[in-house]
């Protein structure tokens, strides 16, 4: 996979900032120093869960990371 594009991770982080309702600046800092637990807290019950459920499971996230929708994401954010 090529390395990430830094706007294109900004602009990540920055939608996904606003869906949690903190800044990106808080955001970009929780994930920095390994922090999801932080970030977690504030999803939805199940949303956590799933979350979670995926960071236990590599091999649930191979099957997640593998999907189309994924991979169009990652083709999105990623490739320059």
């Amino acid at each position: 996979m090529n390395t990430p594009d830094p706007k294109k991770m900004n602009d990540l982080i920055q939608k996904a900032s606003q869906q949690l309702g903190t800044s990106s600046g808080e955001l970009k800092r929780q994930i920095d120093n390994g922090k999801l637990d932080e970030i977690m807290k504030k999803l939805p019950p199940q949303q956590a869960q799933n979350f979670q459920n995926i960071l236990n499971n590599p091999e649930l996230a191979k099957k997640l990371m593998d999907t189309p929708q994924a991979k169009i994401l990652m083709k999105k954010f990623f490739n320059s």
